[in-house]
């Protein structure tokens, strides 16, 4: 009896102290909860594939930050040789001194000019040694109105990205692979987001819809030709698009799922990871969603 009693006294001493030592953090984080509603961290598993993607050659459109930059870095380390495309030279030139690898290159391409995809893609191909295995169509950009206050000069600026010019790039992506044919496995990974997944009354959720819609339709249509096609579902990243969460810094807390919070842009790089490598070459125009269960409520 008295060593139970002695048992309880311990745990709850040690559960004082506990709460005693954490209290200056507490203190600090009580402001942030106060006007967040929570706090929340993210720690994100890093998994070591070795040199999966070793002689492998990958565009990835819109890298030059969030989660566009976070797959560049991952392919990179997987022994890739990257190109990652965007319309700012700056916020390249940026991307390419914070991932400092001889095995990335930059192109200022904006995929919206579609009459200069064919030009671009050949100065693509020659900055990766006239090879080309993979292409990452992550390039997006927000609508700054929603229904019913949508112009046409919004529509078509989020549609002239996401959809067009993803579909167009696509399109000539293939063909070159369909023009010079080899048993080598190709791959296509669209960025899709959880808003292709719920209701949509405004262009940017309308062109995730498309891009859902596209890798399967191109999933099951070029199967057969060895090129595969999937995508990736994000939910709410910390990225520059969601600048109200990057001001929370490394508070992660977010009422808007069921898993209340927000995720990293390496998160959905390490899920791209999987899908560029040859261990999925068996999914075929599945579109994965990554969104805390947001698309479930």
């Amino acid at each position: 009896m008295y060593r139970i009693i002695l048992n309880k006294v311990k745990t709850t001493l040690k559960a004082s102290i506990k709460i005693v030592s954490n209290f200056p953090r507490l203190l600090k984080l009580a402001p942030k909860i106060l006007i967040e509603g929570g706090h929340l961290s993210i720690n994100v598993a890093y998994v070591k594939y070795g040199e999966l993607l070793k002689g492998k050659h990958v565009i990835v459109t819109g890298g030059g930050s969030g989660i566009g930059m976070a797959i560049a870095r991952k392919a990179l380390d997987l022994g890739a040789k990257v190109l990652i495309t965007g319309r700012n030279h700056s916020k390249l030139k940026r991307a390419e001194q914070i991932l400092n690898n001889s095995n990335l290159k930059i192109l200022v391409w904006d995929i919206s000019e579609t009459e200069k995809i064919s030009e671009n893609l050949n100065i693509a191909l020659k900055l990766l040694d006239g090879n080309l295995d993979i292409l990452v169509n992550n390039a997006g950009v927000l609508s700054k109105k929603i229904f019913p206050n949508v112009t046409e000069e919004d529509w078509d600026n989020v549609y002239g990205i996401n959809s067009k010019g993803a579909y167009f790039l696509t399109q000539e992506v293939c063909q070159y692979w369909l023009g010079n044919s080899t048993n080598d496995v190709k791959k296509v990974i669209n960025i899709s987001s959880q808003g292709g997944y719920v209701g949509a009354t405004y262009p940017y959720r309308m062109t995730k819809w498309d891009i859902a819609g596209l890798t399967q339709g191109l999933g099951n249509l070029l199967a057969s030709k060895n090129i595969i096609i999937n995508g990736i579902a994000p939910g709410i990243i910390s990225t520059e698009m969601q600048k109200n969460y990057l001001k929370q810094g490394e508070n992660s807390y977010c009422d808007l799922n069921p898993q209340k919070r927000i995720a990293s842009p390496e998160e959905i790089a390490e899920l791209a990871a999987f899908l560029l490598g040859d261990a999925s070459n068996f999914i075929i125009g599945q579109t994965i969603l990554c969104d805390g269960g947001f698309s479930l409520k």
